[in-house]
C-alpha cells in the first residue's frame, strides 16, 4: 500500500523538513508578511478547517452502525455517531450560531446531524459498509492518538501566538519552535487547525477498501494534501499559528496515517482476502 503512495510521501517530508528548517529564520517574519485577520478566506477556514477530525465520528459511528458483527459494535457505532455528531454541532455552532441560546441550537443542530448521517447510511450497501467497518475503527484510532500527541505538545511547547504579541504590542515573548517553554498557558506549536485538516489523509484508506476508488491513489492524497495547505495558510494570515506550527501539525496527521496504513495493509488485509 505505501508502495503506491512512496512519490507522495517522499514529497511530503521534503517539504515538511524544508519548511522547519526554513522557520527557524523566517517565523516571525513571514506571520508579520501575512497577517490580515480580515480576510475572508482566512476567517472561512478558521471556522470550518478542522472539519475533517471532527467529521470522523459520525461517519464512523454510521458504517458501524451498519457493518456491526456483534450488537456491541453496533451499539458503540450508533454512540459514535450521535456523541461524534453532538460535539461536531458544538464546534460548528460557536462559529455560525449567534451567542444567544447558543449550546441549545448546537446541540439540537448537532443531534439531528448525527440522525440524518444514520438514516442517510442505509442508502449505502451493505456490501461497501462491510468493507469499510475496519477503516472506520482505524479512523476513530487515529483521530485521538492525533488529539492527545497535539495536545501534549502544545502544552508541553508553551509558545506564545503571533497575535498575542501583537496584542501585547511587541514580540519579545516570541520563541523558536526548537524552543520548548514548558507548561504556561500558550499553545501555539502545533497546529490543531492543520492537524484537524491532515485527517482528511484517512482518504488514503479508501482505494484499498473500495473498488470504486482502486487506481485513484493520487486522487486521494493530493486533495487532503491541498486542502490542508490551504488551512495551514489560513492560520499563518489570521495569526493564530507560525509556519513551523502548522508544518508540524500537518506532519503529525500525515505521519499517524501512514502508520494506519502500514497496520491495515499487514493486518487486515490478510484476513480479508482469506475470508
Amino acid at each position: 500500500m505505501l508502495k503506491r503512495y512512496k512519490g507522495m510521501i517522499l514529497c511530503f517530508y521534503i517539504l515538511t523538513a524544508a519548511a522547519l528548517i526554513a522557520a527557524v529564520f523566517y517565523d516571525l517574519r513571514l506571520d508579520i508578511w501575512l497577517n490580515n485577520t480580515k480576510n475572508l478566506f482566512a476567517i472561512w477556514l478558521q471556522n470550518t478547517g478542522e472539519m475533517p477530525g471532527r467529521l470522523i465520528c459520525p461517519f464512523a459511528g454510521t458504517v458501524l452502525f451498519y457493518a456491526a458483527a456483534n450488537r456491541w459494535e453496533k451499539a458503540a457505532g450508533f454512540l459514535l455517531a450521535l456523541g461524534g455528531s453532538v460535539y461536531f454541532g458544538t464546534y460548528f455552532g460557536k462559529y455560525f450560531f449567534l451567542e444567544e441560546n447558543q449550546v441549545l441550537f448546537s446541540l439540537v443542530w448537532g443531534a439531528g446531524f448525527g440522525v440524518s448521517t444514520l438514516l442517510a447510511g442505509s442508502l449505502i450497501p451493505q456490501q461497501l459498509m462491510k468493507k469499510l467497518r475496519a477503516a472506520a475503527w482505524i479512523g476513530v484510532i487515529v483521530m485521538a492518538v492525533q488529539l492527545l500527541c497535539v495536545e501534549a505538545l502544545k502544552y508541553l511547547w508553551g509558545r506564545v501566538r503571533f497575535r498575542d504579541l501583537l496584542a501585547a504590542g511587541n514580540y519579545d515573548a516570541f520563541t523558536s519552535w526548537l524552543h520548548p517553554n514548558g507548561i504556561n498557558g500558550n499553545k501555539s506549536f502545533p497546529s490543531g487547525h492543520t492537524a484537524g485538516a491532515g485527517m482528511s489523509y484517512l482518504m488514503m484508506l479508501l482505494p484499498f477498501c473500495t473498488e470504486r476508488l482502486k487506481g485513484r491513489e493520487r486522487l486521494c492524497a493530493l486533495l487532503p494534501f491541498a486542502y490542508t495547505s490551504l488551512v495551514a495558510l489560513s492560520r499563518l494570515i489570521m495569526g493564530a499559528h507560525y509556519l513551523s506550527d502548522v508544518a508540524m501539525g500537518g506532519a503529525i496527521s500525515f505521519t499517524l496515517v501512514l502508520i494506519a496504513l502500514k497496520v491495515y495493509e499487514k493486518r487486515i488485509l490478510p484476513r480479508e482476502k482469506l475470508a
